[in-house]
């Protein structure tokens, strides 16, 4: 049990650091290399391999679940992996670490503000469920919370950063999901069926 409280710990002080005052404040970096961008990286990358260690090698000690977990469980996680890897090439690199290499409203930009940071949730929830495993379920709670508090923190940022462009984006775009638009987007797509 040691090795768990060091572990929430460890995944809760990533969460603290990011709501330092300036120029304590580690997210988002000010540039690559900087001591911020190397203490957050750290923490989250060491946060996130964390939680993927646990979900390995606390798999399935909790009986509350049986193999019908994976039926959400493995969708979850691949859909999230897979929109999180789309949203770094819709993003770009630069971007994603910070950069300022323009605001970028198109493709998965067009249905949440963070489409990167909702899909890692969305996968860290299928994480959760087919780890079957309450320390899995306690990080990933902790790393969710941190991607949540990056999406707030971040945004007076980029309101400093783009101004006007980035303040009407918010009022057109959801922070995490535009549901409504996500299955407007599905309607358009089907083909419409002749009657006789």
């Amino acid at each position: 049990m040691p090795q768990a409280s060091s572990r929430v710990r460890h995944s809760t002080s990533s969460c603290f650091a990011l709501c330092s005052p300036p120029p304590f404040r580690i997210w988002p970096t000010p540039e690559p290399g900087s001591w911020q961008s190397l203490i957050f990286w750290g923490l989250f990358r060491g946060g996130m391999v964390l939680t993927f260690v646990t979900a390995a090698l606390d798999w399935n000690s909790t009986p509350l679940l049986d193999w019908t977990r994976f039926i959400p469980g493995l969708p979850l996680g691949l859909i999230g992996l897979f929109i999180t890897v789309c949203g770094y090439f819709n993003l770009g690199l630069g971007n994603t670490y910070c950069g300022a290499d323009g605001l970028v409203t198109g493709g998965l930009y067009r249905f949440s503000r963070n489409p990167q940071y909702t899909a890692s949730i969305i996968g860290l929830v299928g994480l959760s469920i087919g780890a079957n495993s309450l320390l899995t379920i306690a990080l990933s709670t902790v790393m969710v919370g941190a991607y949540v508090m990056m999406a707030l923190v971040e945004e007076d940022w980029l309101k400093q950063l783009y101004g006007a462009p980035y303040r009407d984006y918010c009022m057109q775009t959801a922070r995490f999901l535009d549901l409504q638009g996500l299955l407007a987007l599905v309607e358009r797509r089907k083909p419409s069926r002749q009657t006789s």
